[in-house]
């Protein structure tokens, strides 16, 4: 509110009055200023800057945390169907990507790295054998990739280092060029300097006390002086949370005149909830994941969590499983082994959907019951891995045989 002063008292400093023109002229001049209110008119929002805003934050937070906690395994497949591989060396790699970094860090980097600046990279350091054994974690700013003419893809970090595509992990995000991602922060910076804005303005307002701004009409011509202990006076009775509510009091005639919105009429609480939904927007999260439960009831949240994993996150997870296929397996593997991200825990419902589920699968013989303890996180026993039909629940041989005999013509008397 002092820069408003100044520019509104500033004409009553010399000995001339000035005109209602000009004082008009002036109101208008400190309500359009960049400094109105200590705020800009458009707050640059860089990739990190962006984490100050909260909804922001939350997205990032609940994409990069989530798939940070999905098991990855590496598979082989077989003539029954696959088996997982624990002890090949592209299992291990990501079990421990290097000496201070965990599954979970190397998942977490990548997708908070994606998810800012539109690319997340692990540079990959093999032995002779061109089998992986370490993996280096790298800012997005320090890896800049480069397609050549003849469409071959390079890496070159800030070091000077030109690698070629097999030896980077990287995982990309929206793309228009096929090889570099875009980040989604540029994408939105006007979209996220609104918020910004509007946080700030939040701020500003509370910071002062919950005064809005307004004009102080004074009768008389102020000299510098007196002009000078105003001011002093003004900001010490209003600006600040000590002074939130407290009447403030005008000497020699001067009047206190509110000009600015309040900001109810400003709509300025709908503005940060429609900011809010917006960035869950950019990022595909569900708004109740972000605290916004105003369009979310018991009957949907289960299914917007569905729509969460299906059309969120599997994007994320399909680069990365293809990413992982490409680059760590060797050509001589190549569709024979690949990796799978388990979803079981994110896709399975409550206790009571889950048991019929099972129990239909079941009693059709598509699901064993040692198969069954294996999606809840349970140990096998002998005998568990037959497979039952409905009828008399019988083995699946046991059935088949049933109908061998019953089909066969039986011999007649003689």
């Amino acid at each position: 509110m002092s820069n408003f002063l100044s520019k509104i008292l500033a004409f009553n400093r010399g000995e001339k009055r000035t005109s209602s023109a000009e004082f008009e002229a002036a109101v208008n001049a400190a309500l359009l200023s960049d400094t109105v209110s200590g705020i800009t008119k458009k707050p640059y929002i860089s990739e990190e800057g962006s984490l100050n805003l909260s909804a922001v934050w939350a997205c990032v937070r609940i994409l990069s945390e989530t798939v940070g906690t999905l098991p990855i395994h590496l598979y082989r497949k077989t003539d029954k169907g696959r088996e997982q591989v624990r002890q090949h060396p592209c299992s291990l790699i990501l079990s421990l990507p290097n000496s201070y970094t965990s599954r979970f860090s190397l998942l977490h980097h990548l997708m908070v790295s994606c998810t800012l600046w539109g690319n997340g990279y692990a540079r990959i350091y093999r032995d002779p054998m061109f089998r992986p054994v370490r993996l280096q974690l790298l800012h997005p700013t320090q890896v800049e990739p480069i397609l050549t003419d003849d469409d071959i893809l390079f890496y070159r970090t800030d070091k000077g280092e030109l690698l070629p595509s097999h030896e980077m992990l990287h995982l990309r995000g929206l793309s228009t060029n096929g090889y570099k991602g875009k980040s989604p922060i540029a994408v939105h910076r006007d979209n996220l300097s609104l918020t910004a804005s509007a946080q700030q303005y939040g701020e500003k307002f509370f910071n002062q006390g919950g005064n809005m701004s307004g004009v102080f009409k004074y009768p008389s011509t102020l000299k510098p002086e007196a002009y000078k202990r105003l001011k002093h006076d003004l900001i010490q009775q209003s600006v600040g949370l000590h002074n939130a509510h407290t009447p403030l009091l005008l000497e020699g005639g001067m009047t206190y005149e509110r000009i600015s919105i309040p900001p109810e009429d400003a709509q300025f609480i709908a503005t940060r909830k429609f900011q809010k939904t917006e960035i869950a927007t950019i990022y595909g999260v569900p708004p109740h994941m972000i605290a916004d439960l105003e369009r979310a009831t018991n009957n949907n949240i289960e299914h917007q969590g569905m729509e969460f994993v299906q059309y969120c996150l599997m994007p994320y997870l399909v680069r990365l499983e293809e990413e992982f296929n490409r680059k760590l397996l060797r050509h001589d593997e190549f569709g024979e082994y690949y990796f799978l991200f388990g979803l079981n825990g994110l896709l399975r419902g409550d206790a009571k959907t889950r048991s019929e589920y099972y129990k239909n699968m079941n009693l059709i013989g598509a699901l064993s019951a040692n198969e069954i303890r294996a999606l809840e996180d349970m140990n096998s026993y002998e005998g568990g891995d037959e497979y039952f039909v409905q009828a008399n629940m019988q083995t699946v041989e046991n059935a088949q045989s049933i109908n061998t005999d019953t089909n066969e013509p039986k011999e007649t008397e003689k």
